[in-house]
């Protein structure tokens, strides 16, 4: 890993200035169409809403994040943006902004942005497993359960044991025709959004027994890893008006920047941490002492692809973040600390919460800490409570023998330590910390191992 690409300052390619602006008049529009001008035109999304007199009348957005928040989805119409060579994503492809009615098979409460920009990043996860059947729960743009299977509903089974508490007035998204036995599985639940690419006869009537549930249709994604390694343009407005622009993040992995499009890629390109410097303090600096030290154990087949599942997943998760995953399902997701110790003791404690909560449902048809209030009211013993406690802690609430990925380097060995203690077995991490070897020899006291991804995954 080389340390200086984080003090390394990179040219970029944007011009100097840029323009936006609005436009009810079509003639505007199409004069700046005919243009080669880097410029990206956008068109509002509306859906034609029937309203109480069945008088169809078409609407945006619901609202933005909160009521009372206007709020407009645009979609490109034109696109002529090209900035390093790179040639960022305009027309021709679509998934969220190219919802039309016939998308929303069933409105339940006309959709707001946080439902939409839910499903779009459950999108940008599900990209990555276009070969596996796979459901993504999101919740506030954050994955709360996340799992591939052999066939839909045992993703969708793993995706949500995960975590059953998060999943309440989430987003369910799934790159595989719906089937029957997930939808009646999927129905049992309070979502607010479900997205798959297709439903097979009869899974429709299913999951419209809840009212409110939208429904969506999104042929394109069975064409999701046509979005892999794509850039667009991401930006962020600021307080006073100012804007700043990035590229897109895609996932890279390796001394080269390989892009990651399938388990292969990340299998072949990762780098096994090797003769990494030593060092220690001395007079109250951190210095080399010329010795050298290396991971003791390389990844087992089983582990690297973990470890890939791992780190795809943990690129659609807002940092700070340390996730836990175990035979194609995360286990627990620490998600938008301040500080990466915490975040591994958060996915220690998530994982103990979340055994805790699938286990009562399935004994008692309801969530611990349900379980807990009836145990005060005295409708269910103590013991009732103790039992689960016990059996959560079977396997270390799946964290035994799970790997980690952690969207950037562990600056010291407590995190990791954090996750050891728990019998995790192998740590996918980008590497260049001072202190990486700290980090080595806390795994190789464990017979864990580790690898370095060479790049971090920040979101923000």
């Amino acid at each position: 890993m080389d340390i200086k690409q984080y003090s390394a300052i990179i040219d970029d390619h944007f011009p100097n200035y840029f323009f936006a602006g609005y436009s009810d008049k079509p003639d505007e529009i199409d004069v700046l169409k005919a243009t080669q001008a880097q410029v990206c035109l956008y068109e509002k999304v509306t859906w034609g809403i029937a309203d109480e007199s069945s008088v169809i009348e078409q609407k945006g957005l619901r609202y933005g994040e909160n009521p009372g928040q206007e709020a407009a989805l645009y979609r490109p119409i034109n696109g002529h943006l090209i900035l390093a060579g790179i040639t960022f994503l305009g027309t021709g492809k679509g998934l969220v902004g190219t919802l039309d009615s016939d998308c929303l098979i069933q409105f339940g409460k006309h959709p707001g942005k946080i439902n939409l920009t839910d499903v779009d990043s459950g999108l940008a996860i599900l990209k990555y497993f276009y070969d596996h059947p796979c459901a993504i729960i999101i919740k506030h743009n954050n994955p709360s359960g996340v799992a591939i299977g052999e066939s839909l509903c045992e993703a969708y089974t793993k995706a949500f044991n995960a975590d059953p508490i998060a999943p309440f007035g989430g987003v369910l998204v799934m790159n595989r025709a719906v089937d029957r036995e997930t939808a009646t599985a999927a129905a049992e639940q309070y979502y607010e959004v479900i997205c798959a690419p297709d439903y097979e006869a009869g899974t429709l009537d299913i999951l419209k027994s809840r009212k409110n549930l939208r429904i969506i249709k999104l042929n394109d994604i069975s064409k999701l890893n046509e979005y892999i390694g794509e850039r667009f343009l991401d930006v962020k407005s600021l307080m006073d008006g100012s804007q700043i622009h990035q590229w897109s993040y895609v996932p890279t992995v390796g001394t080269e920047q390989k892009v990651i499009r399938g388990y292969q890629d990340f299998a072949d390109n990762v780098e096994i941490p090797l003769n990494v410097p030593v060092r220690a303090m001395q007079e109250g600096k951190l210095i080399r002492t010329g010795d050298t030290i290396s991971i003791n154990r390389a990844p087992s087949k089983q582990e690297m692809k973990d470890m890939w599942f791992a780190w795809m997943v943990q690129t659609g998760v807002i940092s700070n973040s340390v996730l836990t995953a175990r035979d194609g399902a995360t286990v627990s997701i620490g998600v938008g600390g301040q500080d990466r110790v915490m975040m591994a003791k958060q996915c220690v404690a998530k994982a103990y919460e979340s055994r805790r909560a699938l286990l009562s449902l399935l004994k008692h048809r309801m969530l611990f800490d349900a379980l807990a209030v009836e145990v005060k009211l005295g409708n269910q013993p103590e013991s009732a409570l103790k039992e689960i406690e016990e059996q959560a802690k079977d396997g270390n609430a799946g964290l035994l023998n799970a790997v980690v990925a952690s969207d950037a380097f562990f600056p010291f060995r407590d995190g990791v330590d954090v996750l050891l203690d728990q019998g995790v077995t192998a740590i996918a991490q980008p590497g260049g910390s001072l202190r990486d070897c700290d980090a080595i020899h806390a795994c190789n006291e464990c017979n864990a191992t580790m690898v370095f991804t060479n790049m971090r995954c920040f979101k923000h």
